[in-house]
């Protein structure tokens, strides 16, 4: 089977699931978790991809492959579902929600395929880094290093963010600013770019490796222009005010520095 069936294949079934995840969430009037799908649904299309082209790959680095993919799968996606289980639809899709009003359903329709979309988009670098025969070499343990500091500090990251959330659950107008997130207003994306970053070592000598150039500005453009901090931050700023105000008159957006004194 070549790469394009691989992919071909993969989108159906990303869209088959997605479509269920509609429908489900139609009747639960809840689409927080559509993040669950995604997160679990790039673990699982993409170990799948690793399995189907196992043949090119040599026994140590799929074992690798696998092994990270399926960590970073079930956490992320085991975070997600700890933080929308039980819970009231998120911010940002109630007032998505709300803006698309008596379209919403079909609304939430393409929004999900665009998700199915997006599974298969992340999924797709481990069709080139299955594609080395090699066994494990210098690159490949820069990678790792690259990849477990970003695993480390995301999960840092959701941690302060969650324990700040339990102190203070009956408001959402408290800003969390300390720990890594007194540095960067989102050091959560900071370090999921970083992790994704190892890649790039992992597979720069697989067949097609120098596309995997394309992870840092593709997920860099999506974290900060498309479907992360955007979304965030206007509902913070809803629910905030002035206290995001200041928090972002002095706190970098992405990369993390000290913070600068605020004129708020």
């Amino acid at each position: 089977m070549n790469t394009l069936d691989l992919l071909l294949y993969g989108q159906l079934g990303a869209s088959i699931i997605m479509v269920i995840g509609w429908l489900i969430a139609l009747l639960i009037k809840n689409t927080s978790y559509v993040d669950v799908l995604w997160a679990y649904g790039v673990g699982i299309l993409g170990i799948c991809f690793l399995v189907i082209q196992s043949d090119q790959c040599h026994p140590a680095r799929l074992a690798v492959l696998e092994g990270i993919l399926a960590v970073w799968s079930l956490r992320l996606g085991t975070h997600l579902l700890r933080r929308c289980w039980g819970k009231p639809e998120d911010a940002r899709y109630a007032y998505l929600r709300e803006y698309l009003g008596k379209n919403a359903n079909l609304g939430f329709f393409i929004f999900f395929q665009v998700q199915a979309f997006w599974v298969v988009l992340f999924a797709s670098p481990f069709l080139i880094l299955v594609q080395n025969p090699n066994d494990l070499g210098i690159w490949d343990h820069l990678g790792l290093i690259i990849w477990i500091t970003g695993f480390a500090g995301v999960s840092l990251a959701d941690k302060q963010l969650r324990v700040f959330k339990q102190k203070h659950r009956d408001s959402r107008k408290e800003v969390c600013n300390t720990g890594l997130w007194k540095y960067s207003r989102h050091p959560n994306y900071f370090f999921e770019w970083i992790l994704w970053l190892g890649y790039i070592p992992l597979g720069i000598l697989a067949s097609g490796g120098l596309w995997l150039l394309l992870i840092p500005p593709t997920l860099y453009l999506f974290l900060t222009k498309v479907t992360g901090i955007p979304f965030v931050e206007d509902r913070k700023l809803e629910a905030s005010g002035d206290a995001y105000k200041n928090y972002v008159a002095s706190t970098s957006s992405f990369f993390p520095r000290s913070p600068r004194k605020s004129d708020f």
